[in-house]
């Protein structure tokens, strides 16, 4: 279906009107509410749009559709868009793309009931760091509790289920990069330089790199899934009970290129 039928099925209209847009998303607090897990206020979510739309003035002027569509995807997955690294909405290509934050996929998991634990952590330079794989796997970290820690050198995730496995991955700073070369969706259009998150917060987006990669070979719920499935998208759909990891036709195509 395209994203004309779509808006034309769920009676959105697409504004590039930051006053006609708070309006909108006021409006919806109803249907963000039918979306959300048991205990959260849609009131907290609209709050949490108005911050968002301040803060980052260029969002009121992409399709309005998708600003409402990544807020009910927040919704659905009960988090909170510019909070404490749960999600973040941000401009792109004229549309409002949501991106997972590493602290919002470590709350699903940790909501998970296959999941005992979750930890992620960043290791310096001169922190004491060990490894083995192998038949006896193991992992020390030790940070350096006085002085300089140095710079980031490599990322982990480690996740204990509750039947009493133990699941750990492990990424390089190198890794990293090379990873958000070859994966980083927002790039300086004459250039192709990447920008956006992978610049402005590293640290962070390689911690969920390897969030993901570790949660992919643990047990996952289905709201675990769906947030991994419908990070980096963009979403004209605001029905709150539509499918949160169909993406947009366009950006379905953008994907694919990069593929």
């Amino acid at each position: 279906m395209s994203d004309l039928r779509t808006r034309a099925r769920t009676g959105v209209v697409a504004t590039r009107n930051p006053a006609e847009l708070k309006q909108k998303i006021k409006a919806m607090e109803a249907q963000f509410q039918l979306a959300m897990p048991k205990g959260m206020e849609a009131a907290q979510i609209v709050r949490d749009a108005m911050t968002v739309l301040s803060t980052n003035p260029k969002l009121g002027t992409v399709d309005g559709a998708s600003v409402l569509g990544a807020l009910m995807t927040c919704s659905q997955l009960g988090l909170r868009p510019g909070v404490l690294g749960q999600a973040y909405i941000i401009p792109f290509k004229g549309k409002a793309q949501l991106v997972i934050g590493y602290q919002g996929l470590v709350m699903l998991a940790q909501r998970s009931a296959d999941i005992a634990s979750i930890a992620a952590r960043t290791v310096h330079a001169n922190d004491h760091f060990d490894y083995e794989f192998g038949l006896n796997e193991r992992l020390v970290h030790k940070p350096l509790m006085a002085g300089d820690r140095g710079p980031a050198i490599a990322y982990y995730c480690v996740v204990k289920t509750r039947g009493g496995g133990t699941l750990w991955e492990i990424m390089s700073r190198t890794d990293a990069e090379q990873h958000r070369d070859k994966f980083a969706m927002q790039r300086d259009f004459e250039t192709k330089a990447v920008k956006g998150p992978w610049v402005e917060h590293f640290d962070a987006m390689a911690l969920k790199t390897v969030i993901i990669r570790t949660l992919k070979l643990a047990p996952r719920s289905t709201e675990l899934a769906n947030a991994i499935a419908a990070d980096d998208s963009v979403r004209v759909d605001i029905t709150p009970t539509a499918d949160i990891t169909t993406r947009s036709e366009e950006h379905t195509s953008e994907l694919q290129s990069r593929s």
